[in-house]
């Protein structure tokens, strides 16, 4: 989960018991068309990828970096594919179904969006335990970085990524960028989930978000996109092929187009950190605290941020 701050807070602390999002039907085009494009250039490419270095042993990349990607077999390949598709079906899936389609008729948009984040919570927790425990059993647990623990590193690296992340998406809020595709797609300026938070006094809904948010999904998130799919990725396709791939992959997800330029930076910038400190801490404190941050700012707007959340 990624929270994207917005250029504009909205205002109103009053209860709505429905809160309507919708989506048009050009922006549900274009995310299913994104998403099912990605799906079939990032497996065109892996698949690409093992046919050339089957017939080539030793192929030499232009960039190889510093994540180790060794101790990989069929399985593991399978594993990724599995990936790709669990979290793009479920973009393509969320673009095509209007908004409570699949709830009971009493259960409001709010209560919704509840159900789906903790379900999604909890899914990518079951997920990120699965490739762990295969990680450990094929040996690549080390590449996690885990003991890598420089005190020096993990508090520099994640806040100059942070900063990093808040000046790009300043710079694109001035250039015009999100305005400009909420004009032309009508798509909603914010996330569905940052709106729940804005509007509900529900406060077991707003702590099940905010856990999830501030601490499940930079755990679970880094372990899956960072930590298992870059590197499967990078080995057969690229360094930076992986970089782009994954990141695109990363925004697509989330199922809004008006954030998905800098959730792609972010993921981008996430991966950079990684690489740079060899420690999947690094971008995990970095996620962490740029959600937490962007909670703290869409709860007490202006607090953090001075451009709003």
């Amino acid at each position: 989960m990624y929270l994207s701050p917005d250029s504009a807070a909205l205002p109103g602390t009053a209860r709505h018991s429905k809160l309507i999002c919708p989506m048009n039907e050009l922006t549900d085009q274009l995310i299913t068309l994104f998403s099912a494009t990605l799906i079939a250039i990032m497996l065109i490419a892996v698949a690409a990828g093992v046919c050339r270095q089957s017939q080539a042993h030793g192929i030499k990349r232009p960039l190889k970096w510093n994540i180790p990607v060794d101790h990989l077999d069929g399985l593991d390949m399978a594993m990724c594919g599995i990936v790709v598709l669990y979290f793009s079906m479920g973009a393509l899936m969320a673009a095509a179904t209007p908004p409570g389609a699949s709830a009971p008729p009493t259960t409001t948009n709010m209560e919704l969006d509840s159900y789906k984040v903790f379900n999604g919570t909890c899914l990518n927790l079951i997920l990120a335990f699965v490739l762990l425990v295969r990680m450990f059993h094929s040996g690549r647990m080390d590449a996690l970085g885990l003991k890598k623990h420089s005190l020096k590193i993990l508090l520099y690296a994640p806040v100059c990524g942070y900063l990093l992340v808040l000046a790009l998406h300043f710079l694109l809020a001035q250039m015009g960028l999100f305005e400009w595709i909420e004009r032309v797609t009508h798509a909603p300026a914010e996330q569905s989930i940052v709106s729940v938070l804005r509007h509900s006094d529900n406060v077991p809904l707003i702590a099940v978000i905010c856990f999830s948010a501030a601490i499940a999904a930079p755990i679970v998130e880094e372990l899956i996109f960072r930590g298992y799919l870059y590197p499967i990725m990078k080995k057969y396709t690229g360094a930076w092929f992986a970089l782009i791939s994954s990141s695109l992959l990363f925004g697509i997800i989330h199922v809004s187009l008006v954030p998905l330029v800098p959730l792609a930076l972010f993921g981008a910038i996430l991966v950079l950190l990684y690489e740079y400190t060899e420690s999947i801490w690094t971008p995990i404190i970095a996620h962490c605290i740029f959600n937490t941050t962007t909670l703290v700012n869409i709860l007490y707007p202006g607090l953090l941020l001075p451009y709003g959340s």
